[in-house]
């Protein structure tokens, strides 16, 4: 085989690869949009977050508010947070929870699933096949 051949072989090989694929990350985690109203904060795009983390809505709720350390629930649309919360704080706490539940620690892809055995979690990678017990931080 001659290199040059290979080279034009190569080249249209990646021509050939869709857009979404060339990027380094097609996943980015979600920012959080609030609104506060007398003592309490509501963030308004509760349903993106979750619908871009792919997770339930309980076990993001559980984790988030356990970490937030206050009481809250879902009120139509909106998470409702009981006191005054920082954008930067809750978006910290949404890009932990991510790190820790939603990327694969190998391949950094959101294409994973958190499986039960016993008492322990583990989250399944369906891009690289890796499988990590979870360790909350």
């Amino acid at each position: 085989m001659d290199i040059n051949n290979y080279d034009e072989l190569i080249d249209k090989a990646y021509e050939k690869i869709p857009d979404n694929v060339k990027k380094l990350s097609r996943f980015e985690i979600p920012k959080v949009e609030i609104r506060i109203e007398a003592k309490n904060t509501y963030i308004t795009n509760f349903n993106k977050i979750i619908n871009t983390l792919i997770r339930d809505r309980k076990h993001f709720i559980g984790v988030f508010l356990k970490k937030v350390g206050t009481m809250g629930e879902i009120r139509g649309q909106q998470l409702f947070l009981k006191g005054i919360y920082k954008e930067q704080v809750l978006n910290r706490l949404i890009e932990q929870y991510s790190k820790t539940y939603v990327l694969c620690r190998i391949c950094n892809k959101p294409d994973t699933n958190i499986q039960r055995e016993g008492k322990k979690n583990y989250l399944k990678c369906t891009a690289c096949g890796a499988r990590e017990e979870i360790r909350e931080k």
